[in-house]
C-alpha cells in the first residue's frame, strides 16, 4: 500500500530532529556526569547498552509494524490498537498519553534547575514562564515547533562540540565499577531510562508526516544510534576528566568542562526545551486519537482539530495536565515514573510483533522483516527492568492496564479494521486440537457436548432452560437445523442466533449449524458421521418427542437409522409434559434397572441438571420381592459412593410393578434408560404424569472414573 499522505513533515524535520532531540536532552547534560561518579564506567556503559538493547529492539519492532499496516494518526496507540484491538489499544494508550504530558513537566523542571544555578529566581515561576511560552508554541502550529528546532538542534551540536574541547578536571585514573552509594544500580537505570524514551516522538506525529512508514523508520533508527554513540562519549568524557566526588556532589559540572561555556548553556536549555515541545506536541495527538476511536471521555472535544489539522482542544487539556505535574514533583520522582510508563508501551509493541509473528497470519508480510527474537529481547528487557525498578508500582501499571481496558470492553467500541486476537485464540486453539487429538480418549474427560436437530427456532425456546442446564457451566451445544433452507438462509440464522443468545451472554459455548437438505433422516446420519471425527466433536445427540402419534414412529425409525454412530454419541429423548412442564424444577427421579447399559449417561445427566436446578436426586428402583429390598439398598448406597452423588442423594426402592409404580410418584422430571421398543416407551408416556428423559449410553461415559 502507498503512502496517501501528499503534505506534511519530511524525516529530517518530523521525525530524527525531534528525536534525536529528546533523547539528547535533560539527562545527558544534568544527570549523566552524576550516573557515571555513582556507577563507575563499566556500571554506565552497561546502562547504556541495556537501555539501547531495550529501545533498539522496540524501534525495529515498530518498523516491522509500520511496514505491515497504515498507521494514520496516533503513533504507538495506532500500532498497538490495530493490532490487538482499541480495548488494549486504549489501556496503553492512555498511560502512553500521561507519561508524555509527564515528559512536558521532566524537562521543564531540567530547565528550571540550570536557569536557577545561574539567576536567582523561584524555580515555580521560570517553570510557569517556560511551560506558558511552549504552550503558546504548541497552541499555534506543530510545524512551527519543530521549526524552532532546527536552531536548537544547531546549539546542540555546537554544545557537544565545545564539551569535546572542553578541559580537564582530574589526574587520576577512572573509576571503573562504583559502590552505587548514592543509589543501587536499577534506581540509576531508571533515573537513566528517560534520556531514551524519544523514539516516540516521531511515530506520535504519524498523522502530519508526508510518508509516515519510511520517515518514522528512518529517522527514528538513526536518532537511536545517534544518541548511543554520544551517551557513550559522554559517559567516557565524564569519567576521564572528572573526579568521582564532584560527580557525584555537582549536577551540573558539565557547565565548568566546556570550551565555551555559554555554548554549554545554551545547549542545555535548547535541548531541554526542545524535548519538552516535542513531548507537548506529541501528546495532545495521541490523545486525540484516543478520542476519535471514544477511548476516552469527551472524546468529541479531545478529537476536534482546527483547519490546520490541530488538536487545539487536546493540546490545551495535555498542557494543563502537564502544569499539575510540574508543579507537585521533582526531577528524579519524574524519571521514575516516566520509566515505567514507557517501559510498558515498549513491552506491548514488541508483544505486538511477537504475536504477528507467532500466530503465522498472512495478513502479516511487513516489507521490514526481523527475527522473532528480535520483539522477545525487547518484551524480556522490558518486563525484567519494570520489575527490577519497582515491582510494586510495575503492579499497580498493570492493574491500572486492566481497569482501563474492562473500562473500554464495557463499552462495545467497533474498531473499523481487523485485530490479531481472533488469531490468538485460534492459534492457541489449534494448538490444543493437536495436543488433544493425539492424546487417547479417556471416559474421565467425558463432559457434556450435545447436538440438538431443530425446525424452528420457536422450539428450540421451549427446552433452552433444560438444555443450559444440561451444559453449564463448561459443555458445549450445537443447534442442528436441515431443511430446504433457500433464499431465507440469512434470516434464519439471524433468528437462531436470537434464541442461542442468552446462552451465549452467560459464556456458554453455543454454535449453530445450517445444512441444505431435502432427506432429513439420511442426511442426518451423514452429518452426524462428519461431525464425530472433528476437533470438539458433539458426544449426545437431543431429540424431542412429539405428542403425535405418526411423528413418534419416524422419531423411532431415525433413532434406529443412527446405529453407524450411536458408539460416538450418547442419545437423549425428551418427553415434555404438555400440563406441567418441568414443575418447580426441583425433584428428579432416576430409574436405575438392575444390569442396564444406559445408566452412565442417565447419572451424568441427572448430576448436570441437579446441580443448574439446586434440586434433589432421588435413586429408584423396583424390586420383584420384598425380601430384594435390602440388598438393592445396599447396592444403591455403594453406588452413590463410587459415583460419588452428592450426600444428600435418596434411595427410593418401591416392589411391584414398574409401570404402574412410575406413573404414581410425584416429582419434576424422570430419566430412565431408552427402550428399544416404541410401545414401551408410548406406555411410559401415557401413563406418566411428569417429563421424561428418555437416555441411550454410547461407549464414551463412564460414571466411576
Amino acid at each position: 500500500m502507498k503512502d496517501t499522505h501528499k503534505e506534511g513533515l519530511g524525516t529530517f524535520e518530523g521525525v530524527y530532529t525531534p528525536t534525536v532531540l529528546t533523547i539528547l536532552g535533560v539527562v545527558m547534560y544534568l544527570r549523566m556526569g552524576w550516573i557515571v561518579g555513582n556507577s563507575g564506567i563499566l556500571g554506565t556503559l552497561s546502562i547504556i547498552i541495556l537501555a539501547h538493547m531495550i529501545i533498539i529492539s522496540t524501534t525495529l519492532s515498530m518498523s516491522s509494524m509500520l511496514t505491515n499496516i497504515d498507521i494514520g494518526a496516533g503513533g504507538a496507540y495506532a500500532i498497538v490498537s490495530r493490532s490487538l484491538g482499541l480495548e488494549i489499544g486504549g489501556a496503553v494508550g492512555i498511560p502512553l498519553y500521561f507519561s508524555q504530558t509527564l515528559s512536558v513537566a521532566f524537562y521543564i523542571t531540567g530547565f528550571t534547575e540550570v536557569w536557577t544555578s545561574f539567576f536567582d529566581h523561584p524555580r515555580w515561576l521560570v517553570g510557569l514562564i517556560v511551560w506558558g511560552i511552549l504552550t503558546v508554541l504548541s497552541v499555534v502550529s506543530a510545524r512551527l515547533a519543530f521549526r524552532i528546532q532546527y536552531f536548537i538542534l544547531g546549539a546542540m551540536v555546537l554544545s557537544i562540540a565545545s564539551f569535546i574541547l572542553g578541559p580537564s578536571l582530574n589526574s587520576e585514573s577512572p573509576v571503573l565499577i562504583g559502590n552505587f552509594e548514592q543509589s543501587g544500580y536499577w534506581e540509576t537505570f531508571a533515573i537513566f531510562f528517560p534520556a531514551v524514551t524519544g523514539i516516540l516522538s516521531g511515530a506520535s506525529m504519524s498523522g502530519e508526516l508526508k510518508s509516515p512508514r519510511k520517515s518514522i523508520i528512518r529517522g527514528t533508527l538513526a536518532a537511536v544510534m545517534t544518541g548511543l554513540a554520544v551517551y557513550m562519549l559522554f559517559a567516557l568524557l565524564f569519567a576521564t576528566r572528572v573526579p568521582e566526588e564532584i560527580l557525584l556532589s555537582d549536577h551540573s559540572i558539565i557547565l565548568q568542562l566546556g570550551k565555551f561555556r555559554i555554548l554549554i548553556v545554551a545547549g542545555i536549555m535548547g535541548a531541554v526545551l526542545s524535548s519538552a515541545l516535542s513531548s507537548l506536541v506529541s501528546a495532545p495527538r495521541t490523545l486525540a486519537a484516543l478520542a476519535e476511536n471514544r477511548s476516552v471521555p469527551f472524546a468529541k472535544i479531545f478529537a476536534k482539530k482546527t483547519a490546520g489539522n490541530e488538536p487545539r482542544n487536546a493540546v490545551i487539556v495535555s498542557s494543563l495536565i502537564s502544569l499539575a505535574v510540574l508543579l507537585a514533583s521533582n526531577l528524579d520522582s519524574l524519571a521514575a515514573m516516566l520509566t515505567l510508563f514507557f517501559l510498558t508501551t515498549y513491552c506491548t509493541i514488541n508483544l505486538v510483533v511477537l504475536v504477528e509473528q507467532a500466530i503465522g497470519v498472512i495478513s502479516f508480510r511487513p516489507r521490514f522483516r526481523i527475527s522473532i527474537l528480535i520483539p522477545v529481547i525487547g518484551l524480556v528487557g522490558c518486563l525484567l527492568s519494570m520489575f527490577l525498578i519497582n515491582k510494586w508500582f510495575t503492579w499497580i501499571t498493570f492493574i491500572l492496564i486492566l481497569v482501563i481496558y474492562y473500562m473500554l470492553r464495557r463499552k462495545n467500541l467497533v474498531s473499523p479494521w481487523g485485530d490479531v486476537r481472533g488469531g490468538v485464540f485460534i492459534s492457541l486453539a489449534e494448538w490444543g486440537a493437536q495436543k488433544s487429538m493425539s492424546m487417547p480418549y479417556h471416559p474421565r474427560l467425558w463432559k457434556p457436548s450435545i447436538l440438538i436437530p431443530v425446525e424452528n427456532p420457536e422450539d428450540f425456546k421451549r427446552i433452552s432452560r433444560l438444555i443450559r442446564s444440561l451444559i453449564n457451566p463448561s459443555g458445549r451445544v450445537y443447534y442442528l437445523t436441515m431443511n430446504n433452507v433457500g433464499n431465507q438462509r440469512k434470516e434464519l440464522e439471524e433468528k437462531i442466533d436470537a434464541v442461542l443468545q442468552p446462552l451465549k451472554e452467560e459464556n456458554l459455548f453455543a454454535q449453530k449449524i445450517v445444512i441444505n437438505s431435502k432427506d432429513y433422516n439420511q442426511d442426518l446420519n451423514i452429518v452426524l458421521q462428519s461431525l464425530v471425527h472433528v476437533f470438539l466433536p458433539p458426544n449426545t445427540i437431543f431429540f424431542t418427542i412429539s405428542e403425535e402419534t405418526e411423528k413418534r414412529k419416524k422419531f423411532f425409525e431415525m433413532v434406529k437409522n443412527l446405529e453407524d454412530v450411536r458408539k460416538r454419541i450418547g442419545l437423549l429423548c425428551l418427553r415434555i409434559h404438555p400440563k406441567y412442564g418441568f414443575g418447580q424444577e426441583k425433584n428428579i427421579h432416576l430409574w436405575l434397572r438392575s444390569k442396564s447399559k444406559n445408566y452412565n449417561l442417565a447419572v451424568l445427566s441427572a448430576i448436570q441438571i441437579m446441580k443448574n436446578w439446586n434440586g434433589n436426586l432421588t435413586l429408584c428402583r423396583v424390586a420383584e420381592h420384598a425380601s430384594q429390598v435390602p440388598n438393592i439398598e445396599k447396592e444403591l448406597l455403594k453406588f452413590i459412593e463410587d459415583a460419588r452423588l452428592p450426600i444428600n442423594t435418596k434411595i427410593d426402592v418401591k416392589v411391584g410393578n414398574f409401570y404402574d409404580l412410575i406413573k404414581e410418584q410425584s416429582t419434576d422430571l424422570n430419566i430412565l434408560g431408552m427402550s428399544n421398543s416404541l410401545g414401551q416407551i408410548e406406555n411410559i408416556i401415557d401413563q406418566v404424569p411428569a417429563s421424561i428423559l428418555f437416555v441411550g449410553d454410547s461407549e464414551l461415559e463412564n460414571v466411576l472414573v
